[in-house]
């Protein structure tokens, strides 16, 4: 198996192994990334208050139980939070075999790890306790705006004039798709599917994350993605932003998003 280079890879590869859909994947992201940014701005921790002196405690944990603490925790809390909940165990015993494959001299398996064993019962508390740290970080606050909320519309409307021109594939109802091979809607095709995993992808980025809303990313998305598909936008960008946008995008965050979307 491929050695994993950090956190995110580490989450991608775990991702893949519990088939969790693109949501859940990029709120654990966007966790991720306010988790650093509360990590960041931390100083002197309040030996008072438990929940916020742990984080402190992770930096001097090991890089594996780092990536246990944190990145399984986030990938468990994170199926939760989108209705798409995973066992403890059918998290930890793949997260714990991504971070101990094979040895590269002997190339024999790491030691797996059972259940029941008193290593799995620690792991399985840590990830109970560093729930407590997520959700303050969080603000209690579980549901954050996601950049894949808004593609759809923001697409819809970007090609609404070529939407209803021909067959109108959309109003046709699922048997009729399957039967002639219609792909199911505009996210289906391979404009919205490289919105989708532009948009998984941007979560990753510490500033699109934490720094811009979501409506300014996902309209940023948009405008890249059609860019680099070779689909020249017409209008002029400020008009453009606000009629896709229907005003609810600020133009100087989108300016922003879309330079750091080319950057990445």
């Amino acid at each position: 198996m491929p050695s994993l280079r950090d956190p995110i890879a580490f989450t991608d590869a775990l991702a893949d192994v519990l088939r969790l859909p693109d949501e859940a994947l990029a709120m654990s992201y966007i966790y991720m990334n306010k988790y650093l940014r509360f990590h960041r701005s931390s100083a002197t921790p309040d030996p008072l208050d438990p929940y916020v002196s742990l984080p402190f405690l992770v930096r001097c944990m090991s890089e594996i139980l780092y990536r246990l603490a944190v990145g399984t925790n986030i990938e468990s809390f994170t199926s939760k939070a989108t209705e798409s909940p995973r066992r403890l165990s059918s998290i930890l015993l793949p997260a714990h075999a991504l971070l101990h494959p094979s040895s590269p001299s002997t190339g024999k398996p790491a030691k797996a790890l059972t259940i029941p064993s008193p290593l799995y019962d620690t792991l399985r508390a840590t990830l109970v306790q560093a729930d407590l740290i997520i959700l303050r970080v969080l603000g209690f606050q579980l549901h954050i705006p996601s950049p894949l909320e808004y593609l759809q519309r923001y697409l819809e409307r970007a090609m609404e004039d070529i939407k209803n021109v021909g067959e109108g594939f959309d109003e046709w109802d699922r048997e009729a798709k399957g039967e002639y091979g219609v792909l199911g809607g505009i996210m289906e095709g391979r404009v919205g599917r490289g919105c989708r995993a532009k948009a998984v992808d941007a979560c990753k980025n510490y500033e699109l994350a934490n720094l811009f809303p979501a409506r300014a990313v996902a309209l940023g998305i948009v405008y890249v993605v059609l860019e680099e598909r070779g689909l020249k936008i017409e209008l002029g960008v400020r008009e453009w932003v606000k009629d896709v946008g229907r005003a609810k995008v600020d133009s100087e965050d989108f300016d922003e998003v879309i330079e750091i979307l080319r950057k990445t």
